[in-house]
């Protein structure tokens, strides 16, 4: 790194003035329309720059009464700085060009708020140093904290407070947390780091995540040609601060795991991917600070293998625990900040130390970082080249709902929550809105079968609901048809409303050839009423419409065997007798009273009896109950079950496991 021009010392005028200025920026942001649509975002904005207005006030009366003015010291802007907000600034024009949700672009729109946050940084840091006693040192340092902060985090409009906070801490780790490294004293951690590390440890010990867009900004980020973008993106930083082999090596770290995992279970380590995108942003754009980085070959080298290893450690630990694994990315930095000085040791040590200095002295820096970054391009071309990152080839085969359904079926190493970050991931990103709709059902799905969420049932069909709705908004027939069965079997919904929008859209598709699900669910509602009308001629025209479903069969048989009932069982009869082979309590329950009454079948009070002891066996509740009523030997009257002991289809869902 080219070291700044020395400033002419700290001088009081019109920069000592600069901090206030910034904090009116702050407030002025607070009346953009955006802003003023918000109360809580109005305040956040609002009170901060009042807060720092009042900061800069108080500094002036205490430097007028200790006679003391406030000091500033100039510093021209330094190459690592400008260069990164440079590359950094190229990555948010692309990417956010691609991103479009609701009819906007979010990075543009978020643009004014970023913007504002330079000034809220650069006027923390001024009243920082003013505060400590000394003068405030102008320079470029605290603009990289915003650029790549925003690239990984962003709190929501109505938790934007925390946006301050977030940067905040960057600088305050920058300013408290120093050491004495190469004969003076400077910071340890990567200042964009430090903060996002401590905002990510918060927001997962109070699972308040999704206060934030960190979820869209991991997942969004796979646009179109990202690898090779973010690759070119990186080469300008490798050329300038030499950055190259820590990028190499955690790559080759990530790829060499990935693989290995691969052999071992039969499936893929970072589920849609080989190597993310926002992981492959992060061993370019975040980890690679010069300035906190070791200054030898050996030792970044190790530096860049820490991050990968160190990228999988966190991915696993974090899913394990239930915490999102999008910011598996953030933590390996402090730490391996914390272990820069150690790793430049080894690397001169005895063991490795002949090494690296035959490496650092065979060629002159520039044409050694010129090889490595060389020999980087080559490594990418395969990588690229072979499909193993990019889309070069097509999606990859673990980008997949179904293949991932069928990893669950067959005992695969963490494939249930695998599944879930795919479907996640595809509900966010995914550009086809049928396959987002698509993609919200089945979380909801996951919300109640899946075994990964320790959550009560109450949060689980809550959860379940709120999917389904988002789904069904999206024109989702499956999950219209859950949202149907969630009440018709569980007495679950969200609103009349929704239920009945659900059942009237299910009711054009249940004259479809394909709509055998809708008609059975239409069937059950007029046979049980509550949400429908109770109709039993209606249920049966839905019922008929099903050909051989068995729960249509089932819904029939419960109809025909009502006293006084002329519905001819005959074509029912062969699917239930299939069925209570088969060990379906209900059926026997049904297919007994049949032949009880004759109805469909040739009476045979032995068969029924038979029948109905198997159903009670079978654990088919009604059954229980009714034989409980009467003497034993004799056989209970017919009566229908309750909806609640009817047997349940499999919930609707676009994906069958596939290969």
């Amino acid at each position: 790194m080219t070291t700044a021009t020395a400033s002419a010392g700290p001088r009081r005028g019109g920069l000592a003035l600069l901090p206030f200025l910034l904090s009116l920026v702050v407030l002025a942001t607070a009346l953009l329309p955006r802003v003023l649509g918000n109360a809580n975002l109005f305040w956040s904005i609002a009170g901060t720059g009042l807060a720092m207005v009042a900061w800069q006030a108080w500094l002036w009366i205490r430097a007028q009464r200790r006679g003391a003015p406030l000091l500033v010291e100039p510093v021209p802007p330094v190459r690592q700085h400008w260069i990164q907000a440079c590359v950094q600034f190229c990555l948010y024009l692309y990417w956010g060009w691609f991103w479009v949700q609701d009819g906007e672009r979010p990075i543009y729109a978020q643009a004014p708020l970023i913007l504002m946050q330079f000034a809220f940084v650069f006027a923390f840091d001024g009243l920082l140093a003013w505060t400590r006693g000394r003068p405030w040192r102008l320079a470029s340092g605290p603009a990289p904290i915003v650029m790549s902060t925003n690239l990984f985090i962003w709190f929501k409009d109505d938790w934007f407070v925390f946006q301050f906070a977030m940067v905040a801490a960057g600088l305050l780790g920058k300013e408290f947390v120093k050491w004495t490294k190469d004969g003076r004293r400077t910071h340890v951690f990567n200042p964009s780091g430090f903060g996002l590390a401590c905002a990510a440890t918060v927001l997962i010990a109070t699972g308040t995540t999704d206060l934030t867009w960190a979820k869209p900004l991991a997942t969004t980020i796979e646009v179109p040609g990202i690898f090779v973008f973010l690759f070119c993106l990186g080469l300008v930083v490798q050329h300038f601060f030499a950055v190259t082999l820590m990028t190499f090596a955690a790559a080759v770290a990530m790829v060499g795991c990935n693989l290995l995992y691969t052999q071992t279970t039969g499936v893929y380590l970072f589920a849609s991917t080989n190597l993310p995108a926002a992981a492959f942003l992060g061993l370019h754009l975040l980890m690679t600070d010069p300035s906190t980085s070791p200054r030898t070959n050996v030792g970044r080298m190790l530096f860049g293998a820490g991050y990968g290893f160190g990228y999988i450690v966190a991915f696993q630990v974090l899913g394990a625990l239930g915490a999102p694994e999008l910011f598996a990315k953030l933590y390996p930095v402090p730490i391996l900040n914390c272990c820069v000085q150690w790793l430049d040791r080894f690397a001169r040590g005895r063991l490795l130390g002949r090494v690296n200095a035959a490496w650092e002295a065979t060629w002159s820096p520039r044409r050694t970082n010129a090889l490595h970054m060389a020999a980087w391009g080559v490594v990418f071309a395969v990588l690229f080249g072979t499909g193993y990152v990019g889309d070069l080839r097509g999606p990859h085969p673990g980008d997949s709902i179904a293949f991932w359904k069928r990893a669950v079926a067959e005992g695969r190493h963490d494939a249930e929550r695998k599944l879930a970050m795919v479907a996640g991931s595809q509900a966010l990103a995914a550009r086809d809105p049928a396959q987002a709709a698509a993609a919200y059902n089945e979380l909801g799905i996951l919300s109640l079968q899946g075994s990964i969420d320790a959550a009560s049932a109450t949060v689980k069909h809550n959860s379940a609901g709120h999917w389904w709705s988002e789904a069904a908004a999206r024109g989702c027939r499956p999950a219209l048809e859950n949202i149907a069965m969630h009440f018709l079997f569980d007495g679950l919904r969200r609103s009349d409303q929704e239920l009945d929008q659900a059942l009237r859209a299910l009711e054009k598709y249940a004259a479809q050839p394909d709509g055998v699900r809708a008609a059975f669910l239409l069937g059950l509602a007029h046979e049980t009423g509550g949400a429908r009308p109770e109709n039993l001629g209606k249920a049966l025209e839905y019922y008929r419409r099903c050909g051989d479903d068995p729960f249509a069969g089932r819904g029939i048989a419960r109809i025909g065997l009502l006293p006084g009932s002329l519905v001819d069982l005959g074509p029912v009869a062969p699917q239930l007798t299939v069925a209570a082979a088969k060990g379906d309590g209900e059926s026997c329950w049904y297919l007994a009273h049949m032949y009880l009454q004759g109805r469909g079948v040739p009476k045979d009070p032995e068969r029924a009896r038979q029948l109905v002891y198997k159903a009670v066996e079978l654990g088919f509740v009604p059954a229980h109950e009714a034989q409980a009523k009467v003497p034993a030997g004799s056989l209970a009257r017919y009566e229908p079950p309750r909806r609640k002991h009817l047997q349940r289809p499999p919930w609707s869902t676009a994906f069958a496991p596939g290969p």
